[in-house]
């Protein structure tokens, strides 16, 4: 199979060097990511996809019907959208919206690849392109309550098309944001014009999350958990009350044993042990949100979160994905992201659809910009996504047995 796919590609070389170098020249902004989908759809449109969609939020949508009406394959790629307080954010850096465009040409190539080698599917492929904000699943959750809400039962397997060195992924931590609200006759020492002790005050919770960032749990495969201190906000002394409020915004990692309302109830608890002195403070813990805005214009308020994920390997579309790699030469193995998180935090972690990564260059080339792949790794990537839909879904014919392809 690889050898039929090495020679139909050789005929796509040169179109795919030119999409290539399209999409990573082009200065992605909030305000052109419309045009830049519509180079997406153009490519998808000259390599006689079926259809080619957008939704309401954005999301861009090609698909290769199959001959049956058998379990279809998702491939998602996205791109990094800012929201207004997207900016003030640490992970998203000035490349920060292009770091993943590799996965958006290895995808589209991939299907192009399919189309050329005129191997019919049992099922239809479908190549998402996902733009994500950097605090919630809003894009991919619009994807499947929308455009594919009829097919999700009928969904073998999704392919994030995100960088996993060529092996296949399957998982990450999940990352939330939340508040620690502390409101109350906070002491005398607290009101305004009386020596304020604001930061004496807040010291003592800030000292304690300190403390249990040091002990929190870890995975095998994931890794361990993180707490990290995000913001201190003080919202002022209200006289007519004599009440004062401070919240602390945590940036917290955390692995699939613990779920959010565990985290947040233990940070309720840390709070009043901290405070049990002080019996006028009321505490209370709670997701923090963002107003999302799409760049269609589809707006929403959503909680700051991404679910974690760790698919078992023994999972059979994570195994026959793996065996038709390294039957086609492939030195891949089942790796698991260990810094970005994905759209498979959506796709597994909430909706339980087999789900696995698989693409060019490490995680840590997303920081370092859009030159850090070439197109032939992006091809390469393409011809691996290839292969795992035909072996998923691919109809045996022309003297290819199931195995084979």
């Amino acid at each position: 199979m690889k050898e039929l796919l090495k020679e139909k590609a050789k005929g796509l070389k040169a179109n795919l060097n030119k999409f290539y170098k399209s999409v990573e020249n082009f200065k992605l902004n909030s305000a052109n990511i419309g045009e830049f989908t519509d180079i997406v759809a153009a490519e998808m449109k000259e390599s006689s996809f079926n259809k080619i969609t957008k939704d309401k939020a954005g999301n861009l949508i090609g698909v290769i019907e199959g001959y049956g009406n058998k379990d279809a394959v998702v491939m998602v790629s996205h791109i990094d959208m800012r929201t207004a307080n997207q900016q003030k954010l640490e992970g998203l850096d000035a490349n920060g919206m292009e770091g993943f465009k590799s996965g958006i040409v290895s995808s589209v190539y991939a299907g192009a690849l399919i189309k050329r080698t005129l191997l019919p599917l049992t099922g239809d492929l479908i190549i998402c392109c996902v733009p994500r904000v950097e605090c919630c699943d809003f894009g991919i959750q619009y994807l499947f309550d929308d455009f594919l809400k009829s097919r999700i039962k009928k969904i073998k397997g999704v392919i994030l098309c995100e960088p996993t060195g060529f092996n296949i992924n399957l998982g990450h931590k999940g990352r939330m944001e939340y508040e620690i609200v502390v409101k109350g006759r906070l002491n005398r020492n607290f009101l305004e014009n009386r020596g304020i002790n604001m930061l004496g005050t807040m010291f003592p919770l800030i000292n304690e999350l300190e403390k249990v960032s040091k002990e929190l749990p870890s995975d095998f495969n994931l890794g361990r958990s993180g707490l990290r201190i995000k913001d201190v906000r003080y919202s002022g002394y209200q006289p007519q009350d004599a009440v004062s409020e401070f919240r602390i915004v945590v940036d917290r990692v955390f692995i699939p044993e613990e779920s959010e309302s565990f985290i947040l109830n233990k940070a309720k608890t840390i709070a009043k042990t901290v405070y049990k002195q002080e019996p006028d403070i009321t505490i209370n813990t709670l997701m923090a949100k963002e107003r999302v805005k799409t760049y269609t214009g589809l707006e929403s308020v959503s909680e700051k979160e991404f679910k974690p994920w760790s698919m078992e390997s023994h999972q059979p579309f994570a195994m026959e994905s793996l065996n038709t790699l390294t039957e086609n030469g492939f030195k891949s193995d089942f790796g698991y992201w260990k810094k970005i998180v994905t759209e498979g935090s959506y796709t597994y972690g909430q909706l339980k659809i087999p789900t696995i990564g698989f693409g060019a260059g490490s995680e840590d080339a997303v920081s370092s910009g859009p030159n850090s792949l070439t197109a032939d790794k992006t091809e390469k990537a393409g011809c691996g996504q290839a292969l795992i839909v035909l072996r998923s879904i691919g109809m045996p014919t022309f003297g290819w047995s199931s195995d084979e392809i």
